[in-house]
């Protein structure tokens, strides 16, 4: 497992401002396991990251969690967590800013329903825009839950 996800949890828990012995009771592991996950010593179970980003109040760390330690987490598009409202409201304007040509272009290119050889670059250029969009857009509505 990657070490910086395992000191994403130990991040989360301290900015949650719990004790490892305060968040093994939490989440109902032992002390020793909050301390081997944090110290890549036993990879989390997915249901203890589930508890873990309802007690650190971080919904992001399932998404990293998942992002960081799954072959399928190659798929998810990059987030950034906001970190204040006016943050968050300027990462909403350049999403739009980002989705706006996007998808006039993929417009311009499904037109016809065909994806010629020539528009294959510019299409696969939209796509890649619009997972960047969707990752501001996911951190946006994460961080507004908060």
């Amino acid at each position: 497992m990657n070490e910086t996800c395992v000191n994403y949890y130990k991040t989360c828990r301290e900015n949650a401002g719990l004790t490892q012995a305060k968040a093994s009771e939490l989440l109902g592991v032992s002390e020793r396991s909050i301390s081997d996950y944090e110290n890549n010593k036993t990879k989390v179970p997915d249901e203890i990251v589930d508890r873990m980003a309802m007690a650190y109040n971080t919904p992001l760390l399932a998404w990293w969690h998942i992002k960081n330690s799954s072959v399928l987490g190659k798929y998810l598009p990059e987030i950034i967590t906001p970190k204040t409202n006016v943050d968050m409201a300027f990462q909403t304007i350049l999403a739009q800013d980002e989705l706006d040509p996007a998808v006039t272009s993929l417009k311009k290119i499904m037109s016809d329903g065909i994806i010629s050889e020539d528009e294959r670059l510019e299409f696969h250029s939209s796509i890649n825009r619009i997972n960047s969009v969707a990752g501001k857009l996911i951190s946006v509505v994460t961080f507004a839950k908060d």
